[in-house]
């Protein structure tokens, strides 16, 4: 915030004693009831892709809401009204915008600021970070739950040892031979990403071919039912991200 000048047009900087006033008070405490209304209804942080399930009026994050809609609410368990998960994309900028507001209240002379120690989401990129920890902390399954991977070839940035750690730690299973597009038994296999969007690619597909992209070798493109060729680099990506994403056009 800032003051106009009575003897220019030039903006002023607001001083600390102005911060501090009973005023400012009052709007960190408006602010503070605003964050209240941005909170997942599961979760309790700041809604991210927020969606709205059943006839009640719980708000939850994507990834706090299940891998289907027909499963309804998952904090009252109120039967689902809409047929394909919708992400609220007015609200979700809303919450980007708070954050954003939030950030502005963190003045190091503020009573209280001075001394505090910076929530671990300051140096954090992007919203992976959030959603991985939010997903920890309910106890939900991690990000490969319901996939298979094979690692065809030889890999050198990264090495197939911190591949193999990436897909054991996201809950990943690895597969010892090749899975076979074609075969019967490849194509009747039940499981299903639970982190996997409805509707996306990823819900139906759940054995990858993992390939280095800048290695000598790259297998034939495959993309057939549940088993997919995907470049080394998408894991890495979805790892970041923690989110099951496109397979790249490679």
């Amino acid at each position: 915030r800032a003051r106009a000048s009575s003897s220019s047009s030039e903006m002023e900087p607001v001083t600390v004693a102005e911060l501090t006033s009973g005023t400012w008070v009052k709007t960190r405490e408006a602010v503070a009831r605003f964050r209240k209304l941005l909170l997942c209804s599961k979760c309790s942080q700041i809604l991210i892709e927020p969606v709205c399930l059943g006839i009640c009026e719980h708000l939850l994050c994507r990834s706090c809401a299940g891998p289907h809609a027909g499963d309804g609410c998952s904090v009252c368990h109120s039967p689902a009204w809409v047929k394909d998960i919708q992400i609220n994309r007015q609200l979700s900028n809303i919450a980007e915008l708070f954050r954003s507001l939030e950030s502005l209240f963190q003045h190091p002379e503020l009573p209280g600021n001075a001394k505090s120690v910076p929530h671990e989401d300051v140096f954090e990129v992007g919203e992976g970070p959030r959603r991985a920890r939010a997903n920890r902390d309910n106890l939900l399954p991690r990000l490969f739950d319901g996939c298979f991977f094979y690692l065809l070839g030889s890999f050198r940035k990264p090495p197939r040892d911190e591949l193999l750690q990436l897909v054991k730690a996201g809950g990943g299973q690895l597969l010892a031979r090749q899975p076979k597009p074609d075969s019967d038994v490849t194509q009747t296999v039940s499981t299903a990403a639970y982190h996997a969007r409805p509707g996306s690619d990823q819900a139906l597909c759940t054995q990858y071919v993992l390939y280095d992209a800048q290695g000598g070798y790259r297998p034939g493109r495959v993309r057939l039912g549940k088993v997919w060729s995907a470049p080394s680099s998408w894991l890495l990506d979805c790892t970041v991200a923690f989110s099951l994403l496109p397979v790249p056009e490679v």
